[in-house]
């Protein structure tokens, strides 16, 4: 019940974000800890490198703006740069340009409008081993491409799926997230066959599951959302029948209606996916050090311990409500 109690509070207060409770900064890990001092990049380098790097560190430290950056104000910021030249563009202008799109629990803000998530915590600490500042920029979901590839950002970072398509006009690094998709439905459809005419299946425009409500449910209607919030709203006011979305944000939503929602039990073997980042074509140099990033967060467990803390045990939850970090 407390658990139940906890997710409730907590996607209650991701609608709204109110001025009440003290958001807490995120867990660290021992190796998140040691790379205030020594960037984890050159962790295990020389001491005059390591050195030389922790006082870049120190003089251009990861911040994110408490408010979100539109494409319009970031655009002078990651100006156009010429083919394989991002990676020493972004280290020169001391500033990595991230977009991200709302993603509950990959990205959300906190009650004091503090961009939070496990890809916020991502996005923090590859700025912070570039030796760069950090600023996000909010896209919606179906633009990420255009905002690569017109240089308003240079890389996304936001639970972004690896696909065939998507790897045509952008590169992907190796991944560093998986995810499972589920399909939520009010609670007498649970059991039914949802793949007909008289049902409404709502999925983010853009992402991988409204391709996937084309492709299993053929015979039902796949309705497109913008942003996530407008399909859980659509889903709880009867709008829509279900909604086709990713473990854990479909776990959320269903403690969070009290009953009125359910996993559609009658749907099985729903894809995963695998997630990484995505640069403009073209980066080779940017491409690797990503692809090295992760290789070391990864084998020091940083990754996993993030994703444990944001996926899997919700004890960040009393942070998004004031009524639930009184308690």
């Amino acid at each position: 019940m407390r658990y139940v109690v906890a997710l409730a509070f907590a996607v209650t207060s991701f609608a709204a974000p109110s001025a009440q409770g003290q958001a807490a900064a995120p867990p660290q890990s021992p190796a998140a800890v040691a790379a205030k001092t020594a960037p984890a990049m050159t962790a295990k380098s020389a001491p005059a490198s390591a050195a030389k790097s922790a006082a870049a560190a120190k003089k251009a430290p990861a911040t994110v703006s408490a408010r979100p950056t539109t494409a319009a104000a970031t655009a002078a910021t990651a100006k156009r740069v010429p083919a394989g030249q991002l990676l020493d563009a972004i280290r020169k202008r001391g500033t990595l340009v991230v977009a991200t799109a709302w993603n509950v629990p990959w990205v959300m803000r906190d009650p004091q409008g503090e961009w939070q998530g496990f890809e916020i915590d991502v996005a923090r600490q590859l700025a912070a081993d570039l030796g760069v500042e950090l600023k996000i920029v909010r896209v919606p979901f179906a633009e990420f491409t255009n905002a690569l590839t017109d240089g308003t950002a240079d890389v996304v970072v936001a639970g972004y799926s690896i696909t065939p398509q998507r790897a045509l006009v952008v590169d992907f690094s190796n991944p560093y997230g998986h995810s499972t998709m589920q399909l939520i439905v009010r609670k007498d459809l649970a059991a039914q066959d949802v793949n007909r005419a008289d049902i409404k299946i709502g999925a983010r425009t853009g992402a991988t599951p409204e391709a996937t409500a084309h492709a299993r449910f053929p015979q039902a209607q796949t309705v497109p959302f913008s942003d996530e919030r407008s399909l859980y709203a659509a889903l709880k006011d009867g709008k829509i029948d279900g909604a086709l979305a990713y473990i854990p944000r479909t776990t959320m939503v269903v403690a969070q209606a009290e009953g009125a929602l359910a996993v559609a039990t009658s749907v099985s073997s729903l894809p995963s996916t695998v997630e990484g980042f995505a640069v403009r074509k073209g980066e080779p140099g940017f491409i690797n050090f990503l692809n090295a990033w992760i290789a070391y967060w990864q084998a020091d467990g940083w990754l996993d311990e993030r994703r444990s803390y944001w996926f899997e045990s919700f004890a960040w939850t009393p942070r998004f409500s004031g009524a639930a970090a009184a308690k």
